[in-house]
């Protein structure tokens, strides 16, 4: 049953009878065109003859979460980020929410979640999460009531009233002078590879993906210069892959590089190259000709870095498990320290900001502080 009904002038209210899951239910809706309330009604008919029409009441967070995901996020965003939200979902959203109703889920639901979840919210059982992981899920979730709310499954979003979780201020931890020249000697008598990964991050700031993504027509020697383009980065379920996309935008960058990393990078390709004549074929090689690659050419698993940095800081006896990411920081906190501004250091970081790079980094840098208090009494006379 449909019927048109003339409300005004140029105020039409269009209705149809549809049956969802056995349920008889109106469907209503305004239009200034009768030629517009009728196409409407004709749509409706048509979606409910081919069982497309869902009765949106009843659509789970189960249901809308994954077509959010797939359909809203994946297409626009890295592998990387697209995994991450997806844990989020499936470990810490999911098994909460899952089940009930979007339309069901209210404020207080979610102030007892985000309570619950900074006391208990670790999956191993040990205390709650940190605010910076709470942040996350908060911001994941905001992401999907909007989007519900402009696809009309919701009326108001939950979350709104709801404070985001505050993080404390990242600070980099960085390595003093003499820790990184006693690994970077410890990993030349004992790990060729890792001596040249390790030089390489500590000369260029280079994030560990992006290092392995790094091919051999990307380093210009002529020009002294290295080219970000592209990243390798662990899928959620296994494997990894190379992404033609950086972290952001301003993370495809061109970088200089020294005459003594170049000579060091010289040396290591020539090394490659004879190792790959050695080989023959068995030699697997890559899409892509890696600079940082397994013996046999083949891509590295990034987290199997993160074991042989391990083992490189246990020999020289320095407290840090793996963190090759450390590495990254040291090189920013060196040029900070030899007072290189922050515009150039965002650049060669690859900072989508450059209050990005200065909150990380330029806070820490007291001693330039003192610089310019003394610049000021010598030049104010008081």
């Amino acid at each position: 049953m449909a019927h048109i009904k003339k409300l005004g002038k140029d105020k039409y209210k269009a209705t149809v009878e549809v049956g969802v899951k056995g349920k008889r239910k109106r469907r209503t809706k305004v239009f200034e065109k009768i030629k517009d309330a009728e196409i409407w009604i004709a749509n409706m008919i048509t979606d409910k003859a081919d069982g497309t029409l869902v009765d949106t009441s009843n659509i789970t967070v189960n249901e809308y979460f994954e077509k959010f995901l797939t359909l809203y996020k994946k297409p626009y965003i890295s592998t990387t980020t697209y995994d991450n939200y997806y844990r989020r979902f499936k470990k810490h959203i999911k098994p909460v929410f899952g089940n009930y109703r979007i339309q069901d889920i209210k404020t207080y639901h979610l102030e007892e979640y985000f309570e619950y979840k900074r006391k208990k919210g670790r999956l191993d059982g040990k205390g709650g999460l940190s605010e910076n992981t709470l942040k996350k899920i908060y911001v994941l979730l905001n992401q999907f009531f909007k989007k519900a709310k402009k696809t009309h499954l919701i009326k108001y979003n939950p979350l709104d009233p709801i404070d985001s979780p505050q993080p404390e201020k990242y600070e980099a931890q960085s390595m003093k002078i003499s820790e990184f020249n006693k690994l970077i000697e410890v990993a030349k008598q004992n790990d060729y590879f890792m001596y040249v990964f390790i030089t390489t991050i500590l000369y260029t700031g280079l994030r560990k993906s992006e290092a392995l993504g790094l091919s051999w027509d990307e380093i210009d020697f002529d020009n002294k210069t290295l080219e970000v383009k592209r990243r390798l980065v662990v899928k959620y379920n296994g494997g990894s892959i190379i992404e033609n996309e950086t972290k952001n935008k301003s993370s495809k960058r061109k970088i200089k590089i020294s005459d003594k990393l170049i000579s060091l990078l010289k040396q290591y390709r020539k090394r490659q190259l004879e190792n790959r004549l050695y080989l023959g074929e068995d030699y697997i090689g890559d899409e892509i000709d890696l600079v940082f690659c397994r013996p046999d050419g083949y891509r590295f698993s990034p987290n199997s870095l993160n074991g042989m940095m391990r083992r490189l800081n246990k020999k020289a006896g320095l407290p840090y498990k793996s963190q090759i990411h450390i590495l990254r920081h040291t090189f920013a906190t060196i040029n900070v320290n030899s007072k290189i501004g922050p515009e150039i250091v965002q650049k060669m970081l690859g900072h989508s900001t450059v209050s990005t790079t200065i909150d990380i980094y330029y806070h820490h840098d007291t001693e330039m502080q003192n610089e310019a208090v003394e610049n000021l009494d010598n030049t104010i006379q008081i």
